[in-house]
């Protein structure tokens, strides 16, 4: 690649993450007090935003309901200076929102993800935009799209762009099975891996075997995350391991995605994946300080403050 700074488009779920912070151990069956916040997530919305704050130009395309909610998003998004590329909006289903009730001390104690609209988006709403996206030299596209987008997205895109994906979870990483072969670049974490090859790990060296096999799946690259012991590289018949930052933890919310945006960051630039990778480490050790998805502190990487 030559070095010359290319811009992102991050394809897949932006919607609304609700933080509801209990006062007391939750207790089923009656009323919990608790102080509620409210701010954008979704895998492509913190990437994109995560890309920004490190000076890549960043697109968004993601799914919203006819709605305020989607009118928020969509208004928030330019304004932090993201190419929001949109998609028509949806009448029938509502903007996705995903709210986390915790525990005083921080745990999850439960989930609720009403992510229903992003099962129907369907490959002819992308008719008539192919050539809106092509002007994005790198795609990367998240798994809370459904698999006939994926598949419509690998096979469109030309041979001079880059194709990088998350697997985002055990439940949805075998969306990606029909097309590995047209990744330039597989993110997934353990768990996700272990779904993907059908093989337990336990240990790095099931981690290595995991990466080789993906890698015979078809992806040119595979970055294994492994929260504390870091991450892995996987190229042909070789890998690189680079051992997680040591810093004091406050939220472990988007530290995979963080990953993610510090990688694309550098190869954005020109450098290899198994180089670039090393800014991913970086931008995660960033964002595990920080409360929250993102990190404005993220903008000291894209400074060199930290980094090559």
């Amino acid at each position: 690649m030559e070095k010359k700074t290319k811009s992102v488009l991050c394809i897949g779920a932006a919607h609304w993450d609700v933080r509801s912070q209990c006062h007391t151990t939750v207790r089923q069956g009656t009323s919990n007090p608790v102080t509620v916040s409210r701010y954008p997530g979704g895998v492509a919305h913190n990437v994109a935003m995560n890309l920004n704050r490190l000076g890549i130009e960043a697109g968004l395309l993601s799914y919203w309901g006819q709605d305020v909610a989607g009118d928020a998003l969509e208004q928030q998004f330019i304004a932090q200076g993201l190419d929001v590329v949109t998609l028509p909006r949806s009448e029938t289903f509502s903007t996705a929102t995903y709210t986390a009730v915790l525990q005083p001390g921080g745990e999850l104690a439960f989930g609720l993800a009403d992510m229903e609209i992003y099962d129907h988006v369907s490959p002819a709403m992308f008719v008539g935009m192919m050539d809106r996206l092509a002007a994005y030299p790198i795609w990367f596209i998240d798994t809370n799209m459904p698999v006939a987008v994926l598949e419509i997205l690998a096979e469109r895109r030309s041979s001079k762009q880059l194709l990088v994906a998350d697997a985002v979870s055990v439940a949805k990483a075998a969306k990606l099975n029909s097309i590995m072969e047209h990744l330039d670049v597989l993110f997934c974490n353990v768990d996700e891996a272990s779904e993907l090859v059908g093989l337990a790990i336990a240990t790095e060296e099931d981690i290595v075997k995991a990466g080789f096999a993906l890698g015979d799946k078809g992806a040119k690259f595979v970055v294994i995350s492994a929260g504390m012991k870091g991450a892995y590289i996987f190229e042909g018949d070789s890998f690189k391991h680079f051992p997680a930052i040591e810093v004091e933890i406050t939220d472990v919310t988007g530290a995979g995605d963080s990953l993610i945006a510090g990688t694309l960051s550098g190869i954005a630039e020109g450098y290899k994946p198994d180089v670039a990778l090393k800014r991913g480490i970086n931008a995660a050790s960033i964002t595990v300080k920080d409360q929250g998805a993102t990190s404005e502190n993220l903008r000291d990487l894209s400074q060199g403050a930290i980094g090559f």
